[in-house]
């Protein structure tokens, strides 16, 4: 009884991660996982769990394979994109239940070392409609990135730039894509020196897999120390290592201020950034105050200069007066 229950469950789990499994395949599966049964038994115990156990449809013959029945199953390929998912509309929201479905997954799939590495990390993020070129080459590139990131392998590429006068050939390992200011990037870390780069997919113009190098034994600690970097900057200018981080907290406050009339909006959302505070101003204007360490505050001024007149840079003063000369070059566009 004991080696037929055992049976039972093995079929079970084989038809749960292959819906669609037919007999055959599912004998042969079922001699690759050492438990050795004939055809025959094997029909007998098919027959056990349409009659007794209910759990595969009571039909003769299954042409389309097998399924169990009252439960929703997902293939190998499937559950790769349902963890995309829930990471994208799940983690990147902080959603605590998406969070705990994407570590059952994860746990779920490590029992299955055929099918991915032991370690599992999530591939994606989402936040905006993509709006570069999305053509047959970039999606072969995404697809090449989002294996490499599977089996931690490394890749080297042709990436181009227009800040660069000629493409350049890099090697790193990709560690996790980011969907940011509408566009796709991958998180990679160099081979050499532990650098963090982000680089956006269709930037990529060839990418090949180093089969023959190690695979990368550090994946998860890198994801989250690349993850930690992302936070300490502003987009996708962050520090590119430890060294970096340290010298953006050496850095003075950059403080912003916001005129009252849209002091409730900046009120609404304190938490917008992990290393900003935002604090009301105590002089009775209404005003609040936006204060945040960052290196490299390019991408943080393009969003201030978003409010126009309601917001402006109080400190500090070599940054006031670089923001001032580009006002003024603002303004001489417009022959003001």
């Amino acid at each position: 009884m004991a080696d037929r229950n055992f049976r039972l469950g093995s079929i079970i789990r084989v038809i749960a991660r292959k819906p669609g499994t037919t007999l055959t395949q599912l004998h042969q599966e079922l001699s690759d996982a050492g438990i050795n049964i004939t055809e025959r038994t094997l029909a007998k115990d098919i027959a056990l769990l349409k009659s007794e156990y209910r759990l595969l449809p009571d039909r003769d013959r299954l042409r389309s394979g097998y399924v169990l029945s009252g439960m929703f199953t997902l293939s190998d390929a499937e559950t790769f994109l349902v963890m995309d998912a829930i990471h994208a509309f799940g983690t990147r929201l902080s959603d605590p239940q998406a969070e705990k479905m994407l570590e059952r997954l994860s746990e779920l799939l490590r029992e299955y070392p055929e099918i991915m590495p032991s370690q599992v990390v999530p591939t994606r993020t989402l936040r905006q409609h993509n709006i570069y070129r999305n053509s047959g080459a970039a999606r072969d590139v995404e697809q090449g990135l989002l294996h490499s990131i599977r089996i931690q392998k490394p890749v080297t590429m042709v990436y181009e730039t227009p800040r660069l006068a000629r493409p350049e050939t890099t090697d790193g390992y990709p560690l996790l894509m980011v969907f940011h200011e509408r566009g796709w990037y991958c998180i990679t870390r160099d081979m050499k020196h532990k650098n963090y780069y982000p680089r956006r997919i269709d930037r990529i113009k060839s990418l090949k897999l180093l089969v023959n190098a190690n695979a990368n034994e550090s994946h998860i600690s890198d994801v989250r120390e690349a993850q930690f970097l992302m936070t300490c900057g502003w987009g996708m200018t962050f520090p590119r290592n430890s060294k970096e981080l340290q010298q953006s907290e050496a850095e003075p406050d950059i403080v912003v201020r916001f005129h009252s009339s849209i002091a409730m909006y900046i009120l609404e959302a304190v938490n917008r950034h992990p290393r900003g505070k935002v604090v009301k101003v105590k002089d009775g204007s209404g005003d609040v105050e936006f204060r945040i360490k960052l290196l490299n505050a390019g991408e943080f001024l393009y969003w201030i200069r978003g409010f126009g007149a309601k917001a402006w840079l109080t400190a500090p003063a070599a940054l006031v007066e670089k923001e001032c000369t580009e006002i003024r070059r603002m303004a001489s566009r417009y022959k003001l």
